[in-house]
């Protein structure tokens, strides 16, 4: 779908148009979907988040101003939803400690770096860290559109995503020490 044709789902969509709502939906869910398990980590939670963004963005989209903006502004959306179950988990560290004990004991013993490697390499970023490599990295922004999206400069979250991923890099190289 191009600019134009996304443009116009948006004006139908904030007029009460469901189907046109829907193909942005499909239009994004991918997107969402890598951003939201990468930065909460389980599939059920990435699920649930994304039901609560897509609720709130149909029921708000009236108020959505720049139509061109949608993928940014359902983003938002999405992370602040993200941020909040992080805060959740923030509360209850014995579930992530069990998920990453439960990944360890899974991982197969060969010098590849594998998805759980990644993940918990991942789950040692702090919040912003995680938001700018999801951004980035999942939801396919540049480091313009990130910065605008985190409300920061475009030097930061280049600088915190070079260090998020020396990070990762690091956790990586340790486990396999």
């Amino acid at each position: 779908m191009n600019k134009e044709e996304m443009k116009a789902h948006v004006l139908l969509a904030k007029n009460g148009d469901t189907s046109s709502f829907c193909k942005l939906y499909e239009l994004y869910y991918k997107d969402m979907y890598r951003f939201a398990y990468y930065m909460l980590g389980n599939t059920q939670d990435a699920e649930d988040v994304i039901s609560e963004t897509v609720l709130d963005a149909f029921t708000g989209i009236k108020k959505l101003k720049h139509p061109s903006k949608f993928k940014a502004w359902i983003f938002q959306i999405l992370t602040t939803k993200c941020k909040r179950q992080m805060a959740v988990y923030a509360t209850n560290r014995d579930h992530i400690k069990q998920d990453i004990e439960e990944a360890s004991l899974a991982r197969e013993d060969h010098p590849y770096a594998t998805i759980l490697d990644v993940q918990q390499a991942f789950s040692t970023l702090n919040d912003t860290e995680k938001s700018i490599i999801s951004l980035m990295v999942f939801a396919g922004y540049n480091s313009r559109e990130t910065a605008k999206i985190m409300n920061s400069t475009e030097g930061t979250v280049r600088s915190a995503k070079s260090r998020a991923f020396q990070k990762m890099a690091q956790y990586i190289k340790e486990d396999f020490a």
